[in-house]
């Protein structure tokens, strides 16, 4: 669990609960890269956003390709996600 404020699940409501639901549904809860994310939940359905764009525009990359290399970059920063 993150250290600093965030909104627990029995308060989330509006976008904030739509965003725990998708979350639950594909991880099975709510992980704790989008719990830390939860004061600010417009800000953060914009950077969703703006990250499936990245992965699934058009261009010389497969999506396949630019998971790999995501992955390996977040591997190299010592990052879990």
């Amino acid at each position: 669990m993150s250290w600093i404020e965030t909104v627990p699940e029995e308060n989330a409501d509006g976008l904030l609960n739509e965003i725990y639901e998708q979350t639950t549904a594909k991880f099975g809860n709510v992980i704790n890269l989008v719990k830390i994310q939860s004061l600010r939940p417009e800000t953060m359905d914009l950077g969703r956003k703006l990250y499936r764009h990245l992965m699934e525009m058009p261009g010389g990359l497969t999506r396949l390709q630019r998971v790999l290399i995501a992955t390996v970059v977040s591997k190299l920063n010592g990052c879990y996600y």
